[in-house]
């Protein structure tokens, strides 16, 4: 039996086109949709494909034996998800099509945890037919608009009409709070043209102030240090007429109750809009939680994620926004200022994902 596919833009072509070739006695095994072009399988153009043959007897045959394999390869899935079930993420997917296992490791390998990797794949059983799960343009699409939804949750930093808008930046020691500030600075400053103050509270590093002071002459930003809530205030509103005011606060240890409960009575008694939790994406995912944990009891608006540079993959953002309901509004991934950090793009992030 010989067994053709035909394809054209639409079901009328893609008919035509068998008709044409083995006539009206032409027996169709199955059709699929399938993207042509595009960039990473997205944005493709939409054509049919149509698989046919003239033998009735064998083409019965061969109809049976792809339906057979369709319906192993649902029941593989159907296994694998529940696996998942009980967590028991293993070598037992080996068997699924080569294809999407490749996307899994993909995940797994850049730290989505499993529980996440389950959903995952949970979607992609329900929107895709067993035909497509060796399609890699549709499993990308479907893995792309589940990421999506996870990341709609996101705040990049909007300044108020007729007052400044006061942002606290907070964190762990040597997470980049002060480079951090930096980069907003010049971003909002030198890219964005708004009027900038600098504010730090971080008086016990020495090093640190310098190094805010450097950043604030390079870009015309004005600098004070503060010892007090009072000192603070005073600050803020010494800066009434700027655009934006951002603060740098010290480095705190989750672990340090004093150290936390002084951190907190600064920021409960300080006219500051919104708190930036800083976190490094080098730590450990335990750490990060135990840190967003205790940080949350001081207050927590938004997250800001620095040293992608520095780390294999994005798992830690996905696995951070499952379990705390926080938005995130930039990644920084070097140590240039400005250039080196950007309001998170959940584009921008699947590419990051699914690149090659």
């Amino acid at each position: 039996m010989q067994v053709k596919r035909y394809r054209g833009e639409n079901m009328q072509e893609a008919m035509f086109k068998v008709k044409a070739d083995l006539g009206a006695d032409a027996i169709i095994l199955h059709t699929r949709k399938l993207n042509k072009g595009g960039f990473l399988g997205f944005f493709g153009k939409k054509i049919v494909e149509v698989v046919a043959t003239l033998d009735k007897k064998e083409s019965d045959e061969e109809y049976e034996r792809l339906q057979d394999e369709l319906h192993q390869m649902k029941q593989m899935m159907g296994n694998l998800l529940n696996e998942l079930e009980t967590k028991q993420l293993n070598s037992s997917y080996d068997h699924l099509p080569e294809v999407l296992r490749k996307m899994i490791d993909k995940l797994l390998n850049q730290g989505v945890k499993e529980e996440i990797v389950m959903d995952i794949l949970k979607s992609i059983n329900e929107e895709l037919t067993p035909q497509e799960f060796n399609n890699q343009d549709r499993i990308k699409e479907v893995i792309a608009s589940d990421i999506k939804k996870r990341l709609k949750q996101t705040s990049p930093l909007i300044l108020h009409d007729k007052q400044p808008k006061v942002v606290a930046l907070l964190g762990p020691t040597g997470v980049g709070k002060t480079t951090t500030i930096a980069k907003l600075a010049a971003d909002f400053s030198l890219v964005k043209n708004k009027d900038v103050a600098l504010i730090t509270a971080d008086t016990y590093r020495i090093a640190a102030v310098d190094q805010l002071k450097t950043y604030s002459e390079i870009i015309g930003a004005p600098l004070e240090v503060v010892f007090s809530v009072n000192e603070l205030n005073q600050a803020i509103d010494k800066f009434s007429d700027k655009d934006l005011i951002l603060i740098d606060t010290a480095g705190r240890s989750q672990k340090n109750q004093m150290q936390m409960s002084e951190l907190s009575t600064l920021l409960e008694n300080a006219n500051v809009d919104e708190n930036y939790l800083v976190l490094n994406l080098t730590t450990k995912l335990s750490d990060i939680i135990d840190i967003i944990l205790k940080f949350q009891k001081v207050g927590i608006d938004n997250l800001v994620f620095t040293k992608l540079d520095e780390t294999r993959g994005l798992g830690t953002i996905l696995n951070v926004i499952d379990e705390f309901d926080i938005p995130v509004s930039y990644i920084a991934d070097g140590q240039n200022v400005p250039e080196d950090i950007e309001a998170i793009d959940p584009q921008k992030v699947v590419d990051i994902f699914l690149k090659e």
